[in-house]
């Protein structure tokens, strides 16, 4: 699947939010809606080995994927028909308002998960440390809690390191097994609700 290792939660929650928050036509709705369908396929996929959470998330999707279809289908209708042209529109514009609808409920389970979320896509890009964006991956390791405020200054201050870390395999098993150490404490704070003192520093 092409978005599984570069998924972030952050850019799952700007595609939702767009989607909401902008005045899109029936057609625009589609096309934002063909990219967002493959982000949440990705999500899917990230949240395999949580099964609960992966059947709550599968009844969402199939909801929204079939107020999409619903879409898709009055849109096909409308230009296919120049005499019922109008209707069909009509109809699309109710298809849409059901659409965000069921986004809602998506935003929903996304801002009670945010944080499981959040160390669930990280998890994922660990499995092609080559293909990482490693700017935005220690910036969600940073937003997750999982690097204190003083590694992430010095981090920010090193830009050009960032393009070696690839290059180097034994730095790359390094910072996979870092990575996965950071996010199991991150996911131990989280369950047992304590504070983060890195991120106090």
């Amino acid at each position: 699947m092409r978005m599984k290792h570069t998924l972030t939660f952050d850019a799952l929650v700007a595609a939702v939010d767009g989607f909401l928050e902008l005045p899109l036509s029936p057609e625009e709705a589609i096309s934002l809606w063909r990219k967002l369908d493959l982000m949440l396929e990705a999500l899917l996929q990230v949240l395999k080995s949580d099964d609960a959470r992966r059947q709550r998330l599968k009844r969402v999707f199939v909801s929204l994927t079939t107020a999409a279809s619903e879409l898709a289908r009055s849109l096909g209708n409308a230009r296919r028909d120049d005499l019922t042209h109008a209707d069909w529109m009509r109809f699309a514009a109710r298809d849409l308002v059901k659409l965000k609808d069921e986004l809602l409920a998506l935003r929903e389970f996304m801002a009670e998960e945010a944080d499981f979320l959040r160390v669930a896509c990280l998890r994922a890009q660990l499995d092609a440390p080559s293909r990482i964006d490693l700017r935005a991956f220690f910036d969600e390791l940073h937003r997750a809690g999982a690097i204190s405020e003083s590694t992430w200054a010095f981090l920010m201050a090193q830009p050009g390191s960032y393009n070696q870390i690839p290059k180097d395999r034994e730095t790359c098993r390094r910072l996979i097994r870092l990575s996965e150490l950071l996010l199991e404490l991150q996911e131990i704070r989280g369950e047992d609700g304590s504070e983060n003192p890195e991120t106090d520093r």
